[in-house]
Formats: C-alpha cells, sequence, structure tokens
C-alpha cells in the first residue's frame, strides 16, 4: 500500500467510527435516555413569549414509586391518539407533546361553541393539550396544582 492508500484508508475509517459512534450515540441519547430529574418546560416552539413564569416540573417526583414520589406510570402521561396509556417504562423512547399537539399559543375562545367542542378545539394545542394532562391528572387524583400560580412562579421582574 502506498502512503496515499494508507492515508485516504485511515480518513475513510475514522469518518466511518466517527458518524458510526455518533449514529449510537444519538439512539441511545434519545431512546435509552434515564429522564431528567426536574423538567424546565419551556418550549419555545410552542409559544413565542411566555407570559407567565416557566414551569419546573419534577418529573422523577412523579414516577418515582412511592413514598418517595407518586408512583405515575409513565403511560398515564405519555399517551396514544385515543387518549389511552401507553405501556413504557422508563428508558423508551417517547413522542414530544408537540408530535401530535401541533398548534402554537394559545387557542382562542370562539363565540357560541359549547365547552365540549371548545375543549376539543383546546387539545389541538401544545397549550391544551399540556394543561389538560396536569390539570385534568391533578383533579382526578384530588392532589396537585389546578390554579396557574401553583405551577408557574411569578416572573422576575427587571
Amino acid at each position: 500500500m502506498n502512503s496515499k492508500q494508507v492515508i485516504v484508508s485511515a480518513v475513510v475509517g475514522s469518518l466511518a467510527m466517527f458518524f458510526g459512534g455518533m449514529a449510537i450515540h444519538a439512539k441511545t441519547a434519545y431512546a435509552g435516555a434515564v429522564a431528567k430529574d426536574v423538567i424546565e418546560m419551556n418550549n419555545t416552539a410552542a409559544f413565542a413569549k411566555h407570559k407567565m413564569g416557566i414551569v419546573m416540573f419534577g418529573h422523577k417526583k412523579h414516577f418515582a414509586a412511592k413514598p418517595d414520589g407518586h408512583g405515575i406510570a409513565c403511560g398515564e402521561c405519555h399517551h396514544d391518539k385515543d387518549h389511552k396509556a401507553l405501556a413504557l417504562k422508563q428508558g423508551d423512547a417517547v413522542q414530544g407533546c408537540m408530535e401530535c399537539h401541533k398548534k402554537a399559543e394559545k387557542p382562542k375562545k370562539g363565540k357560541g361553541v359549547s365547552a365540549a367542542d371548545d375543549a376539543k378545539l383546546e387539545r389541538e394545542y401544545y397549550y391544551g393539550a399540556i394543561h389538560e394532562n396536569c390539570i385534568g391528572c391533578h383533579k382526578k387524583a384530588a392532589a396537585g396544582p389546578v390554579k396557574c400560580a401553583e405551577c408557574h412562579p411569578k416572573k422576575a421582574t427587571k
């Protein structure tokens, strides 16, 4: 093998190792990831500007077993298109809420629209879906915050 072939082989081999490593990292970083303890709910795709303080969601506290946590199964929050719980375990890949609830910002209330139709429309929005998921669960369990200021901290004044 001449020196040119050695250099080309080394470059090709290095690139293969680099991109192969990146593919493995990407797969494990998403699919096998351990859930964060606290998730900052700062979704800039859903809201151009946050009017309320950013919610700091205690993810680990929700899924950790009782008595240290609430013992909520992953599928109770991460659901299918029919709002049925998914059979998930920690480390499984999950879609973000905006994969299905694609509309950004806050929906406008329609005049003369029934409460049921209004609720259905609201679920098309990330805003409506995330609030229904969290507040709905808290109301059903008769535990946890249900008012805006109980989740959204007061914004710091500048």
